[in-house]
């Protein structure tokens, strides 16, 4: 995949050098005693390679799937990937050139403050070494190289239409992949471009003509019911530890919970006497018929339109239900179908995951999980035979302080499930002692806009209708709006900020070009569509959308607009006469000591002295008042 008399060397930095071939310089980390990715940032340090090199970095958990001529032949400054998931101009550290010798201060400055544990890693190092001097502006890889840079967990594990770079993040690894296109070319001799796009091509449109089949066949598709339903939810696997949580779960169905089984399960619970309320089926393998050789007329069918054909016509005359899974091009077959509600739904690559996401689209607020380790347990990794999963590549996957054997799609289902957890306001409890059980016993990291919602939502006890000032993405706003006793206003004007005390502060929301503003605010707009007749997306200078209500109007504001002191002051002044009284004032970023130069604490402050109000302070650099 390199041009043709490519000159250049090929360095790999490690502590384990056995194994590599002869062409490949094996080298030791750069810099002893350095934990995982700070590893990186020692590649900057001075002697590490030759000055004037010309450095090509890439993480080992990354998948060539195309000609790299072009990019290898970049010459500029800096170039480093933007963060696939905060977008605008963070950086993402997996794939970085430079010519060695420049920029070594991330090293020393990171050595001069005595390694912190920086927040996002070597990357969030790096962009801060970056932010607000008066260096070279990096540049972003994907603007320079459209559309060959691709990650494989936010494509959803599709495989890369023009990419020719594809980035893995967390688990699952390359090597951990056991099935689809990944394990074609992360091999010796792995396939060509030309014999990948033949297959996968081939294997999507045999998906894609699924999908048209079920267009014509007469069915109920699935449609959000968030805010009608309540109670629990069971999501039942086949993992081994299922056989021993039987009788809790018998209990569970007869206080009036609701079962949903995945594949195999169903006929492993009849056979005991259980009768499931749904049953749930995602993969779109003609073999997978055979969990539905049997179907049940009390139950519920909730079947992925991707499902091979024989799947249907099996379950003809029963009542099924259809959803959309967000597979490549599914968006495009579905396209103006308008007499039904089209929804695709991400959250996670297997039917477990899936069933989860459908239990809480559907309102329930708790859900439990039975057989669902995501691992083996005892070498087994069913309750019952289940031939398809016989013979499967096992890896190791450690969490905590527990090692787990795993097939690639259980680490799969892993990862989802933390990222289920870290967005989801459900109650979820895992039976068993397996993979999932023990990621729940030890506590899923908190993102941001989670901790901000947890603040503000412990001081809504009664709900109530609100403004957030300033959006972005919509990652608070869908997390606020999974309470359905929330109604809100999503207030951001998603345009260039000129110059000013906030351009210059080097948050990055700052310097976002008007195509990437209308990009947001797409996001946000689907990433409350669940909610969409709970909140209204108003495009609008923060100040001016406070004069559409009347005083007294809100129960609670969120201020997370613009940082300046100017701008922030303005925001309180035109929002806090909106909210009533017993209601709540409230904003980001107080006491931020990543962005000294913010604002807020000064507009704050005086607003606090100002009306005589006690300040609250929350997690993640929130701030809350009590309007008197």
């Amino acid at each position: 995949n390199l041009p043709e008399g490519f000159e250049g060397t090929f360095t790999v930095f490690t502590d384990e050098p056995d194994g590599y071939d002869a062409g490949i310089i094996v080298r030791p980390l750069p810099h002893e005693g350095l934990a995982g990715w700070w590893n990186k940032l020692a590649m900057f340090k001075h002697g590490v390679f030759d000055d004037g090199d010309r450095i090509v970095y890439i993480d080992l958990s990354t998948l060539i799937t195309g000609r790299l001529d072009d990019i290898v032949s970049y010459d500029g400054a800096f170039a480093i990937l933007r963060d696939f998931y905060r977008g605008g101009d963070t950086m993402q550290s997996a794939f970085m050139m430079w010519p060695a010798g420049s920029h070594e201060y991330i090293w020393a400055g990171w050595e001069l403050f005595g390694r912190p544990e920086w927040p996002d890693g070597d990357q969030g190092w790096i962009e801060k070494s970056f932010a607000g001097r008066n260096r070279v502006i990096p540049d972003r890889l994907q603007d320079l190289y459209p559309d060959l840079f691709s990650s494989h967990k936010v494509s959803n594990g599709a495989m890369p239409h023009k990419a020719a770079v594809v980035k893995f993040h967390g688990v699952p690894r390359p090597h951990e992949i056991v099935d689809g296109w990944v394990p074609r070319v992360w091999k010796i001799g792995g396939m060509t471009r030309a014999e990948l796009d033949n297959v996968c091509n081939t294997e999507n449109q045999i998906i894609l003509d699924n999908i048209k089949y079920v267009m014509s066949w007469e069915s109920k598709w699935f449609d959000f019911d968030y805010s009608k339903r309540d109670g629990q939810a069971c999501i039942v696997g086949g993992g081994p530890s299922l056989a021993a949580n039987l009788d809790q779960l018998k209990w569970r169905q007869s206080q009036g919970q609701k079962i949903f089984t995945t594949n195999g399960a169903l006929e492993y619970l009849m056979d005991r006497g259980i009768t499931p309320d749904y049953h749930v089926m995602l993969d779109a393998r003609p073999e997978n018929a055979q969990f539905v050789k049997n179907p049940v007329r009390s139950v519920k069918y909730l079947i992925a339109s991707q499902c091979g054909r024989s799947i249907f016509e099996a379950l003809a005359g029963f009542d099924v239900t259809v959803f959309h899974n967000a597979t490549k091009d599914a968006d495009k077959v579905l396209a103006g179908v308008t007499d039904k509600p089209a929804h695709l739904l991400g959250g996670g690559t297997t039917v477990g995951m899936k069933a989860m996401l459908l239990a809480e689209l559907m309102g329930f607020k708790a859900i439990h999980l039975f057989g669902m380790d995501s691992c083996y347990l005892g070498g087994a990794h069913h309750a019952y035979a289940q031939s398809l999963n016989d013979g499967e590549r096992v890896v190791d996957v450690l969490y905590g302080d527990r090692d787990f054997k795993c097939a690639g799609w259980m680490a799969s289902q892993a990862n989802d499930f933390i990222e289920f957890c870290q967005r989801s306001l459900v109650t979820i409890t895992v039976t068993g002692d397996g993979l999932l059980a023990h990621i729940a016993r030890c506590g899923v990291p908190e993102l941001a806009a989670d901790a901000r919602a947890r603040e503000i939502l412990a001081r809504l006890p009664e709900g109530g209708i609100g403004a957030e000032i300033g959006v972005f993405a919509g990652d608070l706003s869908a997390r606020m709006l999974m309470r359905s006793d929330i109604e809100l206003f999503m207030v951001d004007s998603w345009a260039v900020h000129g110059d000013g005390q906030y351009a210059e502060s080097g948050d990055f929301h700052a310097t976002l070009s008007q195509q990437q503003q209308d990009e947001y605010m797409q996001m946000a707009a689907n990433a409350t569509e669940f909610a969409s007749d709970r909140r209204t997306v108003a495009r609008s200078n923060s100040v001016d959308a406070a004069s559409t209500f009347d005083d007294g109007d809100l129960d609670f504001v969120f201020i997370d607009a613009d940082h300046s002191y100017e701008g922030c002051s303005a925001d309180i002044a035109a929002w806090y006469p909106k909210v009533r009284a017993g209601g709540l004032m409230s904003g980001h970023d107080y006491s931020n000591t990543d962005f000294p130069c913010f604002g807020v604490n000064q507009a704050v402050d005086e607003f606090i002295t100002e009306y005589g109000l006690t300040l609250e302070l929350g997690d993640n650099f929130t701030w809350f008042a009590r309007k008197t």
